[in-house]
């Protein structure tokens, strides 16, 4: 049995459903790791942990202030989640790795609470082969081959699936040089 990291026993604390403060956390992952854990590490990593923009668990991570600082707990419905899925979801990158959108798809639950998720999703896109480029997709007149267009187009289909349809408006405008 391979050895957890400090990030995944702080994230299995969470995974136990109550609300606790950073030093509360950092109590019990010192206990599990059988060795002092400095509440700076585990506080910045809470931080970065809870942000939806750094990191996909973030959705799920719900950080209220009381006045005795933060209490960070994992909301209920992402309390079906595996231990493996929750580690994949703060993970940008690896093979087979679980994401977003495999987590709402298998838990619709979820759903409610990445609102902010969509714009965040559609904003950029790793273009595969495209040696690490990121394309916006609001940019007009980005340059890209048929197979980065073809990813692309991909990618919002997949976005436009998660959401749960589409609907269109589609305004065209024909302009004719070299006539007259």
């Amino acid at each position: 049995m391979k050895k957890k990291t400090n990030s995944e026993m702080i994230i299995d604390t969470l995974r136990d459903g109550n609300a606790l403060r950073s030093p509360d956390i950092t109590a019990k992952v010192s206990e599990a790791a059988g060795k002092e854990i400095k509440i700076q590490d585990v506080a910045s990593f809470l931080a970065k942990l809870s942000n939806s923009e750094k990191c996909d668990l973030g959705y799920f991570i719900s950080k209220k202030k009381t006045d005795r600082g933060y209490e960070y707990s994992l909301v209920k419905e992402a309390s079906g989640l595996t231990p493996e899925q929750t580690y994949d979801l703060t993970r940008k990158t690896g093979k087979d790795r679980f994401t977003l959108e495999e987590a709402v798809k298998k838990f619709p639950a979820l759903k409610k609470h990445v609102k902010a998720a969509p714009a965040k999703m559609m904003r950029t896109r790793k273009l595969a082969g495209g040696a690490g480029k990121t394309v916006s997709l609001a940019h007009k007149s980005a340059d890209v081959s048929d197979a980065a267009f073809k990813d692309i187009v991909a990618s919002f289909l997949q976005e436009i699936s998660f959401q749960g349809g589409l609907n269109v408006n589609v305004n065209l405008t024909i302009q004719f040089k070299g006539l007259g």
